[in-house]
């Protein structure tokens, strides 16, 4: 059965049960994702590789790539363990993370017929020196630029060391996925972009790092120390933050 807006599915039913004197229990579970809602139900005489499979009739996600978070406390059981040793409850309500068949990363190199590199720029001045000349003495632009410049927001948490570079990184949608965050269907340190930690700490000893973002300082501080980027132990640290 579809509903609007959802997708469901239910195992199959043996004949044989509905004429038993102690009917079969099952679980209706309701899931999201990908932005997406889902319902289906299980019997507790299944085994959690019967979940998944289910999982992955419905949205395509292998059970190998499955990352089902909230229908257990900690790491989900074996396959070959029964549904009824989970002890759920009809209504559960988890969180799925995968990637579907088909939409995996692929390497460029072995791909054909790719776009050609659209140079979306708003001005390119790459063939015209005269122009960006122009440009930059450009009265409305010089003022502008004071503008934004006075009314920046700059934030100290640890001082630029001598000698290093100053990497700038945004932080919506760049180090972090924004919008299962601000939803809450993930914890912030599943929205952090993959081995973040490793990579700031592997460039701290050559650069300094600074977070923009055009939110308030607020959210913003809120947000790194939820993600364990300060006020925490790491091998590296976040020279300042601008809002």
């Amino acid at each position: 059965m579809i509903e609007e807006g959802t997708s469901s599915y239910t195992l199959n039913i043996p004949a044989e049960a509905e004429t038993r004197e102690d009917p079969e229990r099952w679980v209706h579970l309701q899931f999201t994702w990908s932005t997406k809602s889902f319902t289906l139900d299980i019997a507790d005489s299944d085994r959690v590789f019967d979940l998944k499979a289910a999982i992955q009739t419905l949205t395509r996600v292998p059970p190998e790539r499955q990352k089902i978070l909230g229908l257990v406390k900690g790491k989900l059981p074996p396959d070959q363990d029964r549904i009824s040793d989970l002890r759920l409850v009809s209504g559960k309500k988890f969180v799925l993370v995968g990637t579907p068949e088909g939409d995996e990363i692929k390497d460029p190199s072995q791909l054909e017929n790719l776009p050609d590199v659209v140079n979306d720029f708003d001005v390119d001045f790459s063939d015209n020196l005269d122009a960006s000349v122009a440009y930059k003495n450009d009265q409305r632009n010089i003022r502008k630029i004071k503008e934004a410049t006075d009314n920046l927001n700059v934030n100290i948490i640890h001082s630029l060391r001598p000698g290093k570079k100053l990497l700038v990184l945004d932080i919506d949608y760049t180090i972090l996925d924004t919008k299962p965050l601000t939803s809450g269907s993930l914890p912030p340190a599943e929205c952090a972009r993959p081995f973040l930690h490793e990579f700031l700490e592997a460039i701290y000893p050559y650069y300094d790092i600074c977070i923009w973002s055009q939110t308030s300082w607020i959210w913003l501080e809120t947000k790194l120390v939820e993600l364990g980027m300060i006020g925490s132990n790491r091998n590296y640290q976040i020279s300042f933050g601008r809002s």
